[in-house]
């Protein structure tokens, strides 16, 4: 019989399943930051965007680095500290915004562009009738 009770056992199954949830949701975090290109491209965008937000110029140890994010991808890692966790959160989040804004721009320059064109257009019929 081992030495640890049945509720060690299972409060140490609880802490993988949550390191394991903390993974998953890096990695997810990490494709929205890396907007789900080709893998390789995925982590250099990623590893570039956290970088530029969180350089950690004063501590080396927990600078964002393509072979830290490809270790939670790779199931070689199960630690997501805290920190790490929010930068991640907080860059996937101000991308997101960014690129909901840019689609926002894209949508509104389309319908001013059309609007140009049917006025364009009514213009010419009206000289062509005139």
């Amino acid at each position: 019989m081992s030495g640890k009770s049945p509720v060690d056992s299972e409060k140490l199954k609880q802490g993988v399943s949550t390191q394991m949830d903390d993974v998953a949701t890096a990695n997810f975090l990490i494709e929205e930051i890396g907007a789900r290109r080709h893998i390789g491209d995925m982590f250099r965008t990623a590893c570039r965007e956290l970088r530029a937000r969180f350089p950690h110029r004063d501590d080396p140890e927990n600078q964002w680095t393509e072979r830290r994010l490809r270790a939670w991808r790779n199931n070689e890692s199960r630690v997501v500290k805290h920190f790490q966790m929010v930068e991640l959160y907080e860059t996937a989040e101000a991308l997101r915004n960014a690129r909901d804004a840019h689609a926002e721009y894209k949508a509104k320059t389309e319908r001013l562009r059309q609007m140009a064109q049917l006025r364009s257009a009514a213009i010419d019929r009206d000289l062509a009738q005139g």
